[in-house]
């Protein structure tokens, strides 16, 4: 947890609302000089109020649905805007009553103690597109679901489920209307494919604006992504906008704990209690080095069976495909980091260690390059990007996690 240090002589408190704010403005000493509700959000009204302390201000406001609009206006107006993390803050200032009023008051307070846990403010010139990004995510999954309604009635008629056909949609379509006999069966059948056929269009739209943006704005971050086994063109356009700028994670640690491929740990009296933190931070990163563990276990003829040897000696699927998540979790920090290429000797090497484990009978190291049947190779002469000491996993990412 990282807290905000205010340096300013006036801090407000803002417990924000869909149609209300309620605005607490403190000085250092705690004394309070605005603590009144102003409706419809108007923040006009809010500028005149704070208009004396303008100068020397700290707003901050909880991270829920709706502050995007606050933030930018308050970096519009020329403030300074802190995203302050909603659990946590209900972790510092947890109280027996609770209602609008004691929220802004305790902001405020938290806000000039230096006690408020900062949340990223992600930049407002690059939300539109990870917005986008998320949408196309969500039309995937809702395309998903309508396969399966259709696989599950198939099979609940003893059908044999039959693999749906991309791009064209039609002989898939006629086989399975030409096997339904039932016409309200038929209808539903119908309706439901035309909806697919909606989402194959919106998705294609909406995957090549995405594709043409993505390789304007970054390309070259975008093709070091997508050396990595396991992360496509849709994972590594997911990777590149849920992280933002890469800088804002000092460690790698930090970077896996944002990326919920780490748990906390509850320890009391010298005694462990449990884990805990398990949906802090990022889902939609942690989906997308899952599904990454997941296509390079499959596809890839060498960490795959090395990704089996891990998951037979740690008893557990799941376990296995989660080490593997953060082997490539580790790669891209570093890769993001130090703009290098990703190399491939040292996963094997990571993955060899954590299949075989200490004192276990381990195989000579293998060479990439040489399973792969080519020649090997200078770091120099990448065509990506040069290669510099710290290489693209670093030193750090070999540690056993």
């Amino acid at each position: 947890m990282k807290y905000y240090i205010s340096t300013t002589e006036f801090n407000c408190g803002i417990d924000l609302h869909a149609r209300q704010m309620y605005v607490c403005l403190m000085d250092r000493e705690g004394k309070k000089l605005i603590h009144t509700n102003i409706k419809n959000n108007d923040f006009n009204h809010f500028l005149k109020l704070i208009q004396p302390y303008q100068h020397d201000l700290t707003v901050c406001a909880e991270c829920m649905f709706g502050w995007y609009w606050l933030a930018d206006a308050c970096q519009a107006a020329g403030l300074k805007f802190v995203l302050a993390h909603a659990l946590y803050v209900k972790a510092i200032h947890g109280d027996k009553n609770k209602n609008d009023r004691i929220d802004s008051e305790k902001l405020a307070h938290l806000l000039r103690a230096n006690l408020i846990p900062q949340s990223y403010v992600y930049p407002s010139e690059q939300r539109p597109l990870r917005a986008l990004l998320r949408q196309r995510l969500f039309f995937v999954w809702q395309r998903s679901d309508l396969l399966c309604r259709i696989q599950s009635v198939q099979l609940a008629h003893n059908r044999p489920p039959l693999r749906p056909t991309r791009p064209n949609r039609d002989p898939w379509e006629a086989h399975l209307l030409s096997h339904e006999d039932h016409p309200l069966r038929q209808l539903a059948l119908k309706n439901e494919m035309a909806m697919i056929r909606h989402f194959d269009a919106q998705i294609t739209a909406v995957e090549e604006q995405l594709h043409r943006l993505t390789k304007e704005n970054l390309p070259r971050d975008y093709a070091l992504l997508q050396t990595v086994p396991g992360i496509g063109e849709h994972l590594g356009m997911t990777i590149l906008y849920e992280i933002g700028d890469i800088n804002r994670f000092p460690t790698v640690k930090d970077f896996l704990s944002y990326c919920r491929l780490v748990k906390g740990t509850v320890a009391s009296a010298g005694k462990f209690k449990g884990l805990r933190g398990a949906k802090l931070g990022n889902p939609y990163l942690r989906w997308a080095f899952g599904e990454a563990a997941v296509l390079a276990k499959r596809d890839h003829h060498i960490i795959g069976p090395l990704a089996q040897g891990l998951e037979a000696r740690l008893g557990n699927k799941f376990k296995a495909n989660t080490v593997l998540a953060i082997k490539l979790a580790r790669a891209v920090y570093f890769m993001l980091k130090n703009r290098t290429v990703f190399d491939p000797d040292r996963l094997v090497m990571a993955l060899e260690r954590k299949s075989f484990g200490p004192g276990r009978s381990q195989p000579a190291r293998s060479n990439w390059r040489q399973l792969k049947g080519e020649a090997p190779t200078s770091r120099s002469s990448s065509s990506v990007a040069p290669q510099t000491p710290n290489a693209a996993l670093g030193t750090p990412a070999l540690r056993p996690v």
